[in-house]
């Protein structure tokens, strides 16, 4: 493998690149300002870029209803392979503002640098993966090789929101060979990832007040109690069908996200981290049945189950694993042995229960893979920081496994 391409980078850029891309507020679903910037940095550099109107299902409390994502691509003579490669550009947000903001100690848009580390909303999650493919992309051109293939840098939004933007790529009929999307692995080599179904629970009671009743809020507790303990491995004997799988070990996992209460109602939100195999559809007949167990012990207990949880907000699906022969997971692992001087950890790795929007991709043939830069030590973070360091590593990584696939 040839490593003279990485002349081409400076390893302060991509630090510096991400700093910039913190400074943009780009809380889900308000993703326009940095989807315009990046369409501009990329426009500056020669990349034909696709500014793409991303609609958010008639979403009454957005002020324009879309968004907005770019797509550059550096365009080959179509006698090679192509090669996408994808981050995210949502950050989490509660109720419009960082999580617990009054306890972090670095400006969450500050983008600082403390003891080698890069600290601000977006660090891991995952802007400095967005700026490692952005760079990666850039060396590549910058080095003046011929390109056989494609190579396509997507910056979409809304992966927190059921992968909306992954969805418009797919549905605007993009069809890269292969994938990379740089989700924060600890730069594991991530070739499965579990997907999700959350939804809703609904229990209608009544509502009164000094008289017994039926209280919603005692019937909800029925279902918490049938689901076990959050985000502890489903017994494969109980209330949900699957067949293990062997990269996923530990999982389905369900967790109970949220109660809601309102006169006579209460609604419980989950999160069902399902494997391949597993299905929404399968999901929704094994919850089906389970409620109606507790129905059928319980004739004051009247339920609506509702998935997914929104219109706006689809589920991710489970996929299979992309086999570690396939040519860019093995180009990757190459890269990364050769840069890091260590072995790679290829399987579900760092993210393990963690979904992605490969889901998407893999369902219409696009052979993915994950590999980002990012240690997550608990989720979600107070100060959320990435190591500077492994910024650089992913950058150069990805930049020589573009520049073997598409050349």
């Amino acid at each position: 493998m040839n490593t003279e391409i990485l002349a081409h980078l400076a390893p302060d850029e991509p630090i510096e690149l991400t700093q910039q891309l913190i400074r943009i507020p780009s809380f889900l679903w308000h993703e326009s300002g940095v989807g315009y910037w990046i369409a501009d940095w990329m426009r500056a550099r020669g990349f034909e870029v696709d500014l793409q109107e991303v609609p958010l299902h008639n979403r009454k409390d957005h002020p324009t209803g879309f968004t907005h994502q770019a797509i550059g691509t550096l365009k080959g003579d179509g006698s090679g392979p192509s090669l996408m490669l994808c981050g995210h550009t949502d950050t989490s947000d509660w109720q419009g503002r960082p999580f617990r903001e009054a306890e972090w100690k670095h400006d969450p848009f500050g983008g600082e640098i403390d003891n080698g580390y890069l600290y601000g909303l977006g660090a891991i999650n995952m802007k400095a993966g967005v700026a490692a493919i952005l760079m990666a992309a850039e060396t590549v051109r910058r080095s003046g090789r011929k390109l056989k293939g494609d190579l396509i840098v997507a910056c979409v939004v809304a992966e927190t929101g059921g992968g909306v933007g992954a969805v418009r790529l797919v549905e605007s009929g993009l069809r890269p060979d292969y994938c990379i999307v740089t989700e924060a692995g600890n730069l594991d080599v991530g070739i499965i990832s579990v997907g999700y179904v959350q939804g809703k629970v609904r229990v209608i009671g009544e509502f009164k007040h000094r008289v017994p009743y039926i209280n919603p809020i005692e019937k909800i507790t029925k279902v918490i109690h049938a689901f076990g303990p959050s985000y502890q491995p489903i017994p494969q004997e109980s209330w949900l069908r699957y067949t293990p799988h062997p990269l996923l070990p530990g999982y389905p996992r369900i967790g109970v996200r949220n109660i809601e209460h309102f006169q006579n109602t209460t609604t419980l939100m989950f999160d069902l981290r399902i494997i391949p195999g597993m299905t929404e559809e399968s999901v929704r007949q094994d919850m089906t049945a389970l409620l109606d167990r507790i129905a059928a012990a319980d004739p004051e207990f009247q339920y609506e189950l509702i998935i997914p949880q929104s219109p706006q907000q689809p589920n991710m699906p489970a996929r299979d694993a992309t086999p570690v022969e396939t040519p860019v997971v093995a180009s990757l692992i190459r890269s990364h042995e050769l840069i890091s001087g260590q072995p790679a950890n290829v399987g579900a790795g760092h993210r393990m229960g963690a979904t992605a929007d490969t889901c998407h991709f893999k369902g219409v043939g696009i052979q993915c893979v994950e590999y980002g830069p990012g240690f997550i030590p608990i989720w979600p973070m107070v100060d959320e920081c990435i190591e500077v360091e492994q910024i650089v590593t992913a950058t150069k990584v990805l930049a020589l496994t573009a520049a073997e696939i598409c050349t």
